[in-house]
């Protein structure tokens, strides 16, 4: 679809809004659609783009709410009418007619022929009382943020679905059998059993050096699968090795680093997840605890996987960070966002 993107001002000035507008334009564009912004200084071009004969979707981003450029409030009122064909949403985020700042404006346009939507249940409100609708006129898709661009995120490791579990277990290693993945994956196969939607995310890709590793990849898909697994764990490095922009990505993604080794000479991701302020559950061996101290949880790395997994249970239901963390993804992520609430929004059926 066509849809138009329409602010007082845009990326890259610096603001909320503008934040919000760049990132659903990115994210509309990766869902396929044909996305153009436009500001008030873009008035010709976007007369232009109304011009094409195309059905499509116009967002206006608070110019029908806020009154810094009320001669352009007025010509969108007044092109939502006589371009009815098209699917014009006002997207509120400020409502001016309940901010007595900006009383002296005298600001009272007409409501236009839109669909409402309103970036919280406190702005609903607040326009529905501005404006007069009916309670069932105004919706609430709520804001959101780019995850991978907050964070700095490859496109490799935002774009797979493990990090939409509940809990993530990091495990960057090679694929030697010293590093126990075997016990990661019957740990995360006991998680799931227990009602704990979790994943487990392994770095490595089979060790060059070592003859066994090609076997040792082999045997561990085949757990994952006797285990019923499936995408919940995942072997990063199988297609092409992970760089360090990548790992890092890894630490800042997941919620715990499961490091479950037979035998360590030292055990660096103890440190790098510690940096990364990521909790730490590793095996009980000297080197781990000369590494961290009391810094981490450390299990018997030949325990029963149900215990250590009851162990992961019992923190992480008491672990009020790391479920934050998840509401965030569960409710803001924008592309979860855009996908489920604005794009449906956006193709329904228009009268």
């Amino acid at each position: 679809m066509r849809v138009a993107l329409l602010h007082y001002t845009l990326p890259p000035v610096i603001g909320g809004v503008e934040r919000l507008v760049g990132d659903q334009a990115r994210v509309l564009t990766a869902l396929g659609h044909e996305v153009v912004l436009f500001s008030r200084s873009d008035r010709a071009s976007f007369q232009a783009w109304l011009s094409e004969p195309a059905a499509g979707a116009v967002l206006v981003h608070n110019v029908f709410t806020m009154p810094f450029d009320l001669e352009w409030t007025r010509e969108l009122t007044r092109l939502a009418v006589t371009h009815s064909r098209l699917r014009w949403i006002n997207w509120v985020h400020d409502v001016a007619a309940v901010n007595p700042q900006y009383a002296a404006f005298g600001w009272s346009e007409p409501v236009p022929a839109a669909l409402h939507v309103a970036v919280s249940e406190a702005r609903r409100r607040d326009y529905l009382r501005a404006s007069g609708l009916p309670d069932d006129a105004v919706r609430v898709i709520p804001n959101g943020i780019d995850l991978a661009a907050v964070l700095g995120l490859p496109r490799r490791l935002a774009d797979l679905p493990v990090w939409r579990h509940e809990l993530v277990l990091a495990h960057p290693a090679r694929l030697i059998r010293r590093k126990n993945i075997e016990f990661g994956l019957r740990v995360t196969a006991s998680l799931r059993r227990a009602g704990l939607d979790a994943a487990y995310a392994v770095t490595g890709a089979p060790d060059p050096h070592q003859a066994d590793g090609v076997r040792y990849l082999a045997e561990l898909r085949a757990l994952r699968d006797a285990e019923g697994l499936g995408q919940a764990a995942v072997f990063l490095g199988e297609e092409a090795p992970l760089n360090e922009t990548e790992v890092r990505g890894l630490y800042q993604l997941a919620d715990v680093l499961f490091f479950p080794s037979t035998g360590e000479g030292f055990g660096l991701p103890l440190l790098e997840a510690a940096a990364h302020r990521l909790p730490v559950w590793c095996s009980d061996l000297p080197v781990h605890r000369e590494v961290l101290g009391s810094a981490a949880q450390f299990f018997d790395p030949a325990a029963d996987p149900a215990e250590v997994s009851a162990r992961i249970v019992q923190w992480w239901r008491a672990e009020p960070d790391g479920r934050a963390r998840k509401v965030l993804l569960r409710d803001h992520e924008l592309a979860k966002i855009c996908l489920e609430h604005l794009e449906p929004l956006l193709l329904a059926p228009h009268s």
